[in-house]
């Protein structure tokens, strides 16, 4: 019933809706970054978080009007029944789920790849990698050509594979979970997830912050998988999470 009542609304509705979300999010994930640097002070991946500066306030307001247009593109192509929802049990939700995340991980690579190429670098990635250090809104801090990309990878995918609705918004949830951790400046996962298999494929704050210290490696987002496949995860990557992260003692 409910997608009934958002299929049916007028596009400037819709609109309305996608932008109040995007905003919600953008504000979720500033104070989810907050709350981490207070909660786990011990687990600091850098001394400071990158002072905040208008430009990139400017550039990650642009980027929620971007992820706002690329939902509604979204919407009207699910309208136009090119994107399919279909209704699944939770198991195919998650599922799904999954496979979105594989897939658009191994999207994003690739593109993370590219944009770190000598001659496209300086032009569009350089601007997100002024933050060695990252702030708050260091995961929206992003050139407008890297967003659009983003959105267009995501509806590419929606149209090749009809997904579940649970599973498109589990997806989405996650991808903001990733990109709020990888950008927090702290480690909050225990140093026994390296030793736990499948847990230990999955793309940690350590993972993404040696990204921005290091640019050649790490370039996955949501896994390890295809960093440790194509040889381009970060060799001290492991050691440099087992002394950041929280060891769990027997009491």
């Amino acid at each position: 019933m409910l997608l009934t009542q958002f299929r049916a609304l007028s596009m400037i509705d819709a609109a309305g809706v996608f932008l109040l979300t995007n905003i919600l999010i953008f504000l979720s994930s500033i104070l989810g970054c907050w709350a981490m640097g207070r909660l786990f002070p011990r687990q600091r991946l850098f001394d400071h978080w990158e002072p905040f500066s208008p430009i990139e306030l400017g550039v990650a307001i642009t980027a929620v009007l971007i992820n706002t247009a690329v939902s509604v593109v979204g919407w009207l192509f699910w309208r136009a029944d090119l994107i399919e929802l279909r209704d699944k049990s939770v198991w195919m939700g998650v599922i799904d789920m999954g496979l979105m995340v594989l897939a658009m991980d191994l999207g994003m690579y690739f593109l993370h790849r590219i944009a770190h190429q000598r001659w496209l670098f300086p032009l569009i990635h350089k601007f997100h990698h002024r933050h060695e250090v990252t702030n708050p809104i260091s995961l929206f801090v992003l050139h407008p050509l890297e967003v659009s990309g983003f959105g267009a990878l995501m509806i590419v995918f929606l149209l090749l594979y009809p997904i579940s609705p649970l599973g498109l918004i589990g997806y989405l949830t996650l991808n903001v979970v990733f990109g709020t951790l990888g950008h927090s400046g702290v480690e909050p996962f225990p140093s026994v997830l390296q030793r736990i298999p499948l847990l230990n494929l999955m793309g940690t704050s350590t993972f993404h912050a040696e990204h921005h210290e290091h640019p050649r490696y790490n370039y996955g987002f949501y896994t390890l998988v295809w960093d440790r496949l194509f040889g381009t995860l970060d060799p001290e990557y492991w050691r440099r999470y087992a002394a950041t992260a929280i060891h769990l003692t027997k009491t």
